[in-house]
């Protein structure tokens, strides 16, 4: 997959998702004139009507950015999404993930997504679906399952393709609302946010940067294959080993779980 096929299977997920919506206004409508209820239970189709309407406009934004970049973009074959050190990120509409990874020619490099949810987590508020474990599928650029993540209220559980356990990752809150620390092993990854919680930074033990997460910010020749520059972006230091990276994508799972809720 690449940016544009991105765009366009974005347009269709926020399509869905605005029809999916519809369906407790046409129920709630139709159980109001059946039964006359009072006119207030009209508020209640309120939030519904409303995410319907922003799904769509989003839907059209989506279909617009896919039309631009027809016939523009070349299939190329990705990088490993380990050995990448400079990515950007970007959501499909989901009841709690679906992050795709893209390299800077906008072909797809991975995803992390939750294989596990119904129809109804839709309807669910995230503070609500939040309440049970979650387990995230790490996806190369050939959708084939590298590992799980699993998520709970203070760790993350990481296994195998074979769903082998082969780390577990405690959190610990700091005193700072905007400071987290990760430890697996030895290792001790400390989470700085910014104070609007649009940049976040990694650092190992050591004081040293292993990751930078900027919004807003993107390298020039990048503009013309991502249209929103809204997309974070994934700085990893080269000395990031295959097994940091794993963890941080982890992290970056827990991070950006219910963005396009």
């Amino acid at each position: 997959m690449n940016i544009e096929k991105y765009y366009r299977q974005s347009a269709t997920a926020f399509l869905n998702a605005s029809l999916i919506s519809c369906i407790p206004v046409i129920l709630f409508m139709a159980l109001f004139i059946s039964i006359k209820l009072n006119r207030l239970f009209l508020l209640l189709i309120i939030p519904f009507c409303l995410y319907s309407i922003i799904a769509f406009a989003s839907y059209l934004i989506q279909r617009r950015r896919c039309e631009s970049l027809t016939n523009t973009l070349e299939e190329a074959k990705g990088n490993s999404i380990l050995q990448s050190r400079t990515v950007l990120l970007s959501f499909l509409p989901a009841p709690s993930l679906r992050m795709l990874i893209f390299d800077s020619d906008g072909t797809v490099l991975g995803e992390i997504r939750d294989d596990k949810f119904t129809l109804f987590s839709w309807y669910l508020p995230p503070f609500l679906d939040m309440l049970t474990p979650k387990t995230y599928g790490f996806y190369n650029g050939e959708n084939m399952l590298q590992y799980q993540f699993t998520m709970r209220k203070q760790s993350v559980e990481i296994r195998n393709r074979k769903k082998q356990l082969i780390s577990k990752m405690e959190e610990r809150k700091a005193d700072k609302s905007t400071k987290t620390f990760y430890m697996y092993g030895k290792k001790e990854l400390a989470l700085k946010r910014s104070l609007a919680f649009t940049d976040y930074s990694l650092e190992d033990e050591r004081g040293m940067v292993l990751v930078n997460v900027k919004k807003g910010w993107m390298p020039k020749d990048w503009q013309k294959r991502f249209l929103d520059p809204n997309h974070p972006v994934v700085s990893i230091h080269h000395s990031a080993s295959n097994k940091d990276i794993i963890h941080i994508y982890a992290i970056l799972a827990k991070i950006f779980a219910y963005k396009d809720h």
